[in-house]
């Protein structure tokens, strides 16, 4: 029986985890959840709570990862605790609604930027098509193609964020950061969680590449964990900066939403409210 390769170690893992939370959510939701809480406080423990809870999801993954290390990832995991049909279930809604929804509103964003930075007459859904056709047949090309560019992009990403982050901390905030009281705090509070947990999600799809790591019992353990760790550093310090830069109001007045090319032809080119 034809098997996968297993040619992928734990730090193809951990930039496969990185890669597939990393995306739009972390420059567009800071935005949103900024609209839900009026509070530098609260904006940053919303970020950390988002964070111990996809840790606590990657515990349990990697736990799961440990005691049944074979091809198929969480459909593999439904189908054992509950039946064939539910796993069945999964992986048609995997297919129409959840995978595909988010990559989609992944390469929209990225056409949306792409469109504002370059100023190409191109429309933004074409740039996403494209930009999802490449990336799909890079893929195709075999295990360490589609992981060699996973890392790749994965590391300008970082790259990207942490020179976001040291201009930051080296301007001075123009807005004060300081705690709003409301009395409805704990419902804007859990209003703000879905964005924060859009941003977060995606870990769990790195249970699909067990059957291509050498040590899957180890290596995707490992990747899971450094990789929810290191996305939770890296999204509380971009919202640290964003509240000391920019201010809650400020942040929750920012354009990081992006607009369409027709409501931009004469921009604002604020890259401190874009890139946050």
């Amino acid at each position: 029986m034809a098997t996968l390769a297993r040619r992928l170690g734990p730090f193809d893992a951990t930039m496969i985890v990185m890669g597939g939370i990393i995306g739009s959510g972390i420059f567009i939701n800071p935005h949103v959840v900024a609209l839900q809480v009026h509070s530098a406080t609260l904006i940053v423990y919303a970020w950390i709570a988002g964070g111990l809870i996809a840790l606590l999801g990657a515990f349990a993954y990697a736990e799961l990862a440990a005691l049944r290390p074979e091809v198929g990832g969480q459909y593999a995991y439904l189908r054992d605790a509950y039946h064939p049909s539910v796993a069945f279930l999964y992986g048609w809604v995997l297919l129409l609604v959840i995978q595909t929804g988010g990559m989609a509103a992944v390469g929209v964003t990225f056409g949306k930027y792409f469109v504002q930075l370059t100023g190409t007459s191109i429309p933004d859904r074409v740039i996403a098509a494209v930009a999802l056709a490449i990336l799909t047949v890079i893929n195709c090309l075999g295990v360490r193609s589609g992981s060699n560019t996973q890392s790749a992009l994965m590391l300008l990403k970082l790259a990207a964020i942490a020179a976001l982050i040291v201009v930051g901390f080296m301007f001075r905030g123009g807005q004060p950061a300081a705690v709003v009281q409301e009395h409805d705090d704990l419902f804007r509070f859990a209003a703000a969680m879905t964005p924060v947990m859009f941003a977060y999600g995606g870990w769990q799809t790195a249970s699909f590449i067990s059957a291509e790591l050498k040590r899957p019992e180890r290596d995707l353990a490992i990747g899971l964990l450094l990789g929810v760790i290191g996305v939770i550093v890296v999204y509380v310090l971009v919202n640290v900066v964003c509240v000391r830069v920019l201010g809650p109001s400020g942040l929750a007045q920012s354009e990081a939403h992006g607009r369409s090319r027709s409501e931009s032809r004469s921009p604002r080119w604020d890259f401190s409210a874009r890139a946050c």
